[in-house]
């Protein structure tokens, strides 16, 4: 483990489009592990720079945080890891500084956001990136936890039905992760006024808590973090999880959650029987897209090759470490981590939507929420 910061790792002449946060976790002088050892050596007495296309305190920091300190110490001595907060756009540009303006040399990587994928699903103009050209090192999925002001004074997810009162959600963007849950609200008939445009979740969850929202959601790992506090200050009442996508493409409860019902148990609460129709289709396709491969690190893919293999040798050997897996199981939840052929499989799975599934979310973003902006939209 990490005792004590030793140096501040430098940046490698990088310019930046936005301004940045940077936290540098950087690892003492110490004897060689077996694991560091197996990781090989391109990263000894170096730096590698994890770009995380969000502010501090959301969900993708927070799993970078998790995951960070246990690969740095499998790649070798003095080998310091720098984590590069870089918002905006719903981690769009984020991406974009990764994929256009950082070197292929192995010494930056990315971690993708499930709004990563949705917004190049979707088709956004202003994605510069292209998952076909990063090589993906580690992932997992993460998944997402509705909430209400106690003030609603509802308990359950059935009663959204009853309200009275305006039921008023803030998020980012109808393009990124927040199309997630603004697609369990049309499947569940719900009348809620969407106020997007926020910088980040964490701005969408302190405007909960001073009563700018009465319904909101957090990824599991802030979920953990920021919101169980305001449960057991009463706060906050948590309602329903996303769910998780299995093999078969079914709904199934989240790992992380057990406890909570998902959209598909709400709906079959909700109406007497199990949801279908494009509806349904089109959920289950941004809950593949959003969570099954919600956190991914990635290089470019023409970086060295060592480097590459570097960092996947690292991955496997923690993915294995059982001290790790505990510590993530506490920070970030109980979700299954994937390296080697099993991300890719998943990334595959997760990233195969239907052109009619996709011509009916881009109508609905344009109907709704005015995105008349999408490739191919009608």
């Amino acid at each position: 483990m990490i005792g004590w910061m030793c140096r501040t790792a430098s940046t490698r002449g990088s310019r930046w489009l936005a301004p940045v946060v940077v936290l540098t976790i950087a690892a003492c002088d110490r004897g060689s592990t077996d694991s560091v050892a197996t990781a090989g050596e391109f990263y000894r007495g170096e730096v590698l720079e994890v770009v995380v296309p969000f502010g501090p305190g959301g969900g993708s920091d927070t799993w970078t945080r998790a995951i960070v300190p246990h690969l740095q110490e499998r790649l070798g001595e003095r080998a310091a890891v720098q984590i590069i907060n870089f918002p905006g756009a719903g981690s769009v540009a984020g991406a974009n500084e990764f994929a256009l303006r950082r070197r292929h040399d192995g010494f930056t990587a990315l971690v993708s956001a499930g709004s990563t994928f949705l917004a190049f699903m979707l088709g956004e103009p202003m994605v510069r990136y292209d998952f076909s050209h990063f090589a993906p090192i580690i992932g997992s999925p993460t998944g997402g936890v509705v909430f209400v002001s106690p003030k609603l004074g509802i308990t359950r997810a059935t009663q959204l039905k009853t309200v009275t009162q305006p039921l008023l959600y803030g998020g980012i963007s109808a393009t990124g992760n927040d199309i997630i849950v603004l697609l369990a609200f049309e499947l569940l008939d719900l009348d809620v006024k969407s106020i997007l445009g926020y910088a980040s979740k964490g701005a969408t969850r302190i405007a909960f808590e001073q009563g700018e929202t009465n319904i909101e959601y957090q990824t599991v790992p802030a979920y953990i973090f920021s919101v169980l506090p305001l449960v057991d200050a009463g706060t906050a009442v948590p309602l329903f999880s996303f769910g998780l996508t299995d093999e078969n493409g079914d709904v199934v409860r989240d790992p992380a959650a057990p406890e909570l019902p998902t959209v598909r148990d709400v709906y079959v609460d909700i109406f007497g029987r199990e949801p279908s129709g494009v509806e349904w289709e089109a959920y289950k396709a941004v809950l593949a897209v959003g969570v099954s491969t919600a956190k991914v690190l990635w290089l470019h893919d023409d970086a060295p090759p060592q480097a590459i293999e570097t960092l996947r040798m690292a991955a496997r050997d923690m993915v294995q470490d059982s001290t790790f897996l505990e510590a993530a199981r506490v920070e970030v939840g109980d979700y299954p981590f994937y390296v080697g052929d099993e991300i890719n499989r998943a990334i595959g799975s997760a990233t195969s939507v239907s052109p009619a599934t996709l011509a009916w979310i881009k109508g609905v973003l344009k109907e709704r929420y005015g995105v008349e902006r999408l490739a191919g939209d009608s």
